[in-house]
C-alpha cells in the first residue's frame, strides 16, 4: 500500500462521547516462565531480545479477537500495567492453549518447553472490570495514550452503520468497506476487489484488482484542547497469480472472516492481516493459530496452495461476504506491481463528503463567516517595480538598476506574522486564542524594555493606568516581568576527582535539578498564555 493522501484534518463534535475498556493483566507465573524462557534463548545465542517477543504474539493474539483496540508493550514486564483493553469481552477458556501454542513455537530452539508450561493454570486469564473513558476530557497521561485507538475505533464504528460510498462522476461506483484489525488507529476497507484495466504497451491490456482503504489515526497537538483526526486514502493492490518468490521472514494475507477465531462466536465480517511464514523452501500459517482453528472447527488455506492462487473464496459483486476469505497484497518485494498506486481527486472529494455525512466531525480551522464580506488574512503584496536612476550624467549612470529602497512600514515585513495588522488579528482572536497574559524573565533592563517596546508596536499597545495592563483597539494585555535570578547562570561543575564522575556523568543531574527550580521558580500556568525567557549568550573563552 503506497501513495498515501491525507487531504483533511477533523475534530470531534460528539456530545459527551464515551467508550467502554476491558483489560487483561498477564498473570504473574505466565510472566515469569515466558520472561525465563525469553532470557535462556538469548544466553544461548549470546545476542538477542531478553523480553518476551510481543511484537510477533501481540497480532496473533489481536487477529483473534479484533475487539482489542490496544496493547501495551510492558504488560509482560510489568505486573502493574495491563497487557490488552478492548472494548467488549469474551470466554477466555482458549486464550491459554492459544499462547502455550505460541510459546512453542516461538522458543522452539529450546529444550522441554512444553514442561516449563504444563504446570502454568489457564484459568488465571481473566477480565478486569470495565472502566468508562470520556474521550474528549481524559484524566491522565494514561486516558490520553488510550485516545490514540480509542477515537478512532469509535469514528470507524460510525461510519460502518452505513459503510457504503459512492465513488465516480456520476457515482457509479458502490464501494463497501469492512474493517481491517489494526494498532495503528482505524482502518477500513472496501471489498470485494474492483477491477480495473491496465494498459501495457500499444496493444496488451490486463486486469487489475484494487481496493480502497481509509485510515483514520489521531493526533494530539500542545496548543488544542481537542485532538484531531486525520484520515488517510490509499489503494490496495491485489495479486492473482502465483507469488514467484516469498521473501524472508515471510509474506503478510488478510485474512476476511465473520467469526472471531478465540471464541468461535460470529462478529461482523472483518479483516485480519497474518504473516504466513517462510522457513528455508517452505511456507506455513502459525501453528497457534492453526491449532486454534481446529479447535473451531475451521481451516485456513492450505499454505502451498495459496500462494499458488492468491484469491481464495473472493465474494462477487454487490454480495454479502461470509466465510473465509483470503487475498495477499502487493509489496515491493513481491515483483512488478499489477497497476500504479494513487488515487483521484474526485475520489478524495467523494470520501470527503461521505466521512462529513456519517461520523460526528467537524473540519479543524474552517471559520464562521461573520460579515458578507471576505477577509483574506494573509494578503499578497504587490511586486514592486525596480527603480532606475534617470540621471544625465553617464559618469554616474550604472549598468545595473539600483535595488529598490525597503519599505519602513512594519506591515511590509518578509515575516507575516511580523506585521502588525495580522498579529493584532490573530492574537485578539478570543473564540480561538484568548490571549491573557505574557511572562518576561529578563536579566538585563535593556533587554527587558526593548521587548516591551516591541510587543507594544506590534500589537498597537499603549500603557495604561494600571501596572503591567497595556490597551489597544483590539483588546488589552497583562505583560509580566520577573527576574530570572540564576536560573540561567553556568552549572556547578564540582571536580572531578571528588565525585569521580566527568561533566558528561554529572551534566544529567545538574540538568534535572535546574529543570526543577525553573518549575518551581515559574508562576502558576492558568492564567499565562505565552513565555520569554531571556538567555544571555555564552562568553567566549
Amino acid at each position: 500500500m503506497t501513495k498515501i493522501i491525507r487531504p483533511g484534518a477533523w475534530e470531534l463534535t460528539a456530545t459527551n462521547p464515551r467508550c467502554e475498556l476491558s483489560a487483561i493483566y498477564v498473570p504473574t507465573a505466565w510472566r515469569q516462565v515466558a520472561n525465563n524462557l525469553a532470557q535462556q534463548r538469548a544466553k544461548l545465542k549470546g545476542q538477542g531480545y531478553r523480553a518476551v517477543p510481543v511484537y510477533s504474539l501481540d497480532p496473533l493474539i489481536v487477529g483473534s479477537f479484533p475487539q482489542i483496540i490496544k496493547t501495551m508493550r510492558n504488560g509482560w514486564q510489568k505486573g502493574n500495567v495491563p497487557w490488552l483493553l478492548a472494548t467488549e469481552t469474551t470466554n477466555l477458556s482458549d486464550l491459554g492453549n492459544y499462547i502455550k501454542d505460541w510459546l512453542i513455537e516461538e522458543f522452539s530452539s529450546l529444550e522441554d518447553v512444553e514442561s516449563k508450561l504444563a504446570n502454568l493454570n489457564n484459568d488465571d486469564w481473566h477480565w478486569e472490570d470495565p472502566k468508562i473513558y470520556d474521550l474528549l476530557h481524559p484524566q491522565d497521561k494514561v486516558e490520553t495514550g488510550n485516545l490514540y485507538q480509542a477515537i478512532p475505533d469509535y469514528l470507524a464504528k460510525e461510519f460502518l452503520q452505513n459503510p457504503t460510498v459512492s465513488f465516480g462522476i456520476d457515482e457509479q461506483y458502490q464501494l463497501t468497506f469492512y474493517r481491517v484489525v489494526s494498532l495503528q488507529g482505524a482502518e477500513l476497507m472496501s471489498w470485494p476487489p474492483s477491477e480495473v484495466t491496465v494498459t501495457k504497451g500499444k496493444e496488451i491490456t490486463e486486469t487489475a484488482y484494487i481496493s480502497f482503504v481509509l485510515e483514520l489515526v489521531l493526533q494530539t497537538v500542545p496548543w488544542r484542547e481537542k485532538p484531531i483526526i486525520y484520515h488517510h486514502l490509499s489503494i490496495r493492490r491485489w495479486l492473482t497469480q502465483p507469488l514467484k518468490y516469498i521473501p524472508y521472514p515471510g509474506v503478510k494475507a488478510h485474512i476476511g472472516d465473520n467469526r472471531r477465531w478465540l471464541d468461535g462466536q460470529r462478529q461482523p465480517f472483518c479483516f485480519i492481516p497474518v504473516t504466513i511464514n517462510r522457513y528455508g523452501k517452505e511456507v506455513k500459517w502459525s501453528q497457534a493459530i492453526s491449532n486454534l482453528f481446529s479447535l473451531n472447527d475451521s481451516q485456513l488455506p492450505e499454505a502451498n496452495n495459496f500462494v499458488s492462487n492468491p484469491n481464495h473464496n473472493w465474494s462477487g459483486i454487490n454480495t454479502i461476504p461470509s466465510g473465509i476469505q483470503a487475498a495477499i497484497a502487493y509489496t515491493s518485494k513481491l515483483g512488478d506491481p499489477p497497476c500504479y498506486a494513487g488515487v483521484s481527486p474526485q475520489d478524495l472529494a467523494s470520501l470527503d463528503q461521505a466521512i462529513e455525512a456519517r461520523l460526528p466531525v467537524q473540519r479543524v480551522g474552517e471559520a464562521e463567516r461573520v460579515t458578507g464580506t471576505v477577509f483574506l488574512f494573509w494578503p499578497s503584496e504587490k511586486p514592486k517595480k525596480k527603480i532606475v536612476p534617470l540621471l544625465a550624467d553617464e559618469e554616474n549612470q550604472s549598468n545595473k538598476p539600483k535595488k529598490a529602497k525597503k519599505s519602513d512600514d512594519p506591515n511590509h515585513s518578509h515575516t507575516p506574522m511580523l506585521r502588525p495588522k495580522l498579529a493584532v488579528a490573530a492574537v485578539f482572536r478570543e473564540a480561538e486564542n484568548p490571549l491573557r497574559t505574557i511572562l518576561i524573565l529578563w536579566e538585563t533592563p535593556q533587554c527587558r524594555d526593548a521587548l516591551i517596546a516591541e510587543i507594544c508596536h506590534l500589537l498597537y499597545l499603549s500603557p495604561t493606568k494600571v501596572e503591567n495592563i497595556y490597551q489597544g483597539f483590539y483588546g488589552s494585555l497583562c505583560i509580566k516581568t520577573q527576574h530570572v535570578s540564576d536560573l540561567t547562570q553556568d552549572l556547578e561543575i564540582k571536580n572531578f576527582s571528588e565525585l569521580r564522575k566527568t561533566y558528561q556523568q554529572q551534566r544529567p543531574d545538574l540538568l534535572a535539578e535546574r529543570i526543577n527550580k525553573i518549575t518551581a521558580f515559574l508562576p502558576q500556568t492558568k492564567e499565562l498564555s505565552g513565555a520569554l525567557i531571556e538567555i544571555r549568550p555564552k562568553p567566549f573563552r
